[in-house]
């Protein structure tokens, strides 16, 4: 039962995250097919941070069930790191928004910068999850 749990929310993780990020995509690019585009060019990396924040949802699932507490800080660490990459790659799409919020400087950057923020993003998550899964067993 324990491990079942724990990949279904690791599942429903995955999939929440993309869906997450493909309607940040929708919003940003002003179309409901132009997200399909960009994740099938970009899926190596895209593919890599959704799986790796599913591994923490589930991780994170399995060492509360174990201890009952736990697992939580780092989780929302590495989770929110992933999940503000994917945001973040999205910025340059906000482009009629930029000067409202003020962040023109940002957004040019991660249009520059976004394989490379993908892959310290992946780094990162993946860090999370063997610090997750250490923990895991050091209970």
């Amino acid at each position: 039962m324990e491990i079942s749990a724990s990949w279904i929310w690791g599942v429903g993780g995955s999939l929440i995250i993309t869906v997450i990020f493909y309607l940040l995509q929708a919003f940003g690019m002003q179309s409901w097919q132009a997200p399909i585009g960009f994740m099938s060019e970009r899926w190596y990396l895209i593919t890599p941070l959704v799986i790796g924040f599913g591994i923490q949802v589930g991780l994170f699932r399995a060492i509360h069930q174990r201890a009952q507490h736990g697992g939580g800080a780092t989780m929302a660490t590495s989770g929110g790191i992933s999940s503000g990459t994917m945001l973040a790659c999205c910025m340059h799409n906000l482009v009629p928004l930029i000067p409202i919020l003020g962040i023109g400087g940002l957004a040019t950057f991660f249009a520059v910068y976004q394989t490379q923020v993908f892959v310290i993003s992946i780094a990162v998550a993946y860090l999370g999850v063997g610090y997750m899964s250490w923990k895991y067993l050091t209970i």
